[in-house]
């Protein structure tokens, strides 16, 4: 309806001026000069030109999942939702994002024990859409960088001067817990909606990682030989176990063959052949095949 209004209210401006200036165009006018025609195609040119314009300068469009805020000399007119608006000709409108947004930093920080900490972290966060009036009249369109960025920065280095480096490595769960309750608590005053906080990861000084390095080989040579130790004792255990169980048999096996079975052994293993053993001619052998 606006713009259908506009259109109507250019043609008759045209033709109240093209009347004025005696340039027919609903009726042709023969004394007219030559450059009548060019006259009266610039007028329509230009009229039409000039709305065109001026609906560019008080209409705008705020698509979905953002708002927009009307402001004239620094002062909040309106707030405006998705669709089609008219505004002031000398006001601005800013267009605030209101669907979740990431932001991505890498903060450095010291530990407990005054060791440099790097994070690299990823933050989820959206505005409060019916308190962006206010964040702007607040903070102003350049949110990111006046809230959001140094609050993460701070919330972190607040989070591993908590601990000690060695711990961070291995309460990193925690550490995160610490930067995203902090950070939730310090965006909700500027009415940002903190959804996730990632830690994608966690440095520490190159003089820390070589002593790290140099600890890790360290523990890795003491397991070796830790582990070289008891294979060598287990061997220990097998050799003496190996030979009293060899002790054991040969004591069961004593206890357990009597004079007959040793005989039994030898004349199942004779051949059946006498020795010959030259005991002089009176001698006789004698074999005892036991009773």
């Amino acid at each position: 309806m606006l713009v259908l209004s506009l259109i109507v209210l250019a043609v008759s401006l045209m033709l109240i001026f093209s009347q004025r200036l005696g340039i027919g165009i609903v009726r042709g006018n023969n004394n007219a000069g030559p450059g009548a025609g060019f006259l009266r195609n610039a007028g329509f040119i230009g009229v039409v030109v000039f709305f065109v314009m001026l609906a560019t300068t008080v209409l705008y469009v705020i698509n979905p999942g953002e708002v927009g805020v009307e402001v004239l000399f620094g002062s909040v007119q309106r707030f405006s939702e998705n669709g089609l608006h008219v505004k002031n000709p000398l006001s601005n409108v800013y267009i605030f994002d209101i669907k979740t947004q990431r932001e991505e930093q890498k903060s450095e920080g010291a530990s407990q024990d005054l060791q440099l900490v790097v994070v690299e972290s990823i933050v989820n966060y959206r505005l409060d859409a019916s308190k962006i009036p206010t964040l702007y009249s607040k903070v102003g369109y350049d949110f990111v960088h006046k809230v959001i960025v140094p609050s993460i920065h701070e919330c972190v280095k607040a989070a591993v001067a908590l601990y000690r480096v060695e711990d961070i490595i291995v309460k990193r769960h925690e550490v995160k817990q610490k930067i995203t309750e902090a950070l939730k608590l310090k965006l909700e005053n500027y009415y940002v909606i903190l959804e996730d906080v990632n830690i994608m990861d966690i440095d520490f000084s190159p003089e820390f990682n070589k002593v790290v390095e140099e600890k890790q080989i360290e523990e890795q040579k003491i397991k070796t030989a830790e582990y070289r130790r008891q294979q060598a004792e287990q061997d220990k255990q097998r050799v003496i176990l190996e030979g009293q169980g060899e002790a054991e048999k040969q004591r069961l096996l004593k206890v357990n063959t009597s004079k007959e079975v040793i005989d039994l052994k030898w004349i199942e293993k004779w051949d059946g052949k006498l020795p010959v053993t030259m005991l002089g001619s009176n001698s006789v052998p004698m074999v005892n095949l036991g009773k």
